[in-house]
């Protein structure tokens, strides 16, 4: 706290904003906003499919920290493209 204050010298200082919610805006959407809001809800190319992370699997892997579902392969790869590969060179 400054000397010459009762006021803390930041807002932080307060404590004021603990255990509390952001406030959400509020306001209505201007109409450019309304579009871009529309046209980001559609996708490009085709119907909407639901993401991989809303999955009740990946939702449980997440809750308890273990690691998140494979593609079910026997090799033990992650299936993400990345395997590794040993050369002589």
């Amino acid at each position: 706290m400054s000397e010459s204050s009762e006021l803390p010298d930041t807002a932080m200082a307060t404590g004021n904003d603990d255990g509390e919610p952001g406030r959400p805006d509020t306001r209505p959407l201007a109409p450019e906003e309304r579009q871009l809001l529309e046209a980001l809800e559609q996708p490009a190319d085709g119907p909407a499919e639901p993401a991989v992370e809303d999955a009740p699997e990946v939702a449980a892997a997440v809750a308890d920290g273990s690691p998140l579902p494979g593609d079910g392969g026997t090799d033990g790869q992650a299936g993400d493209g990345l395997d590794l590969q040993f050369t002589d060179r």
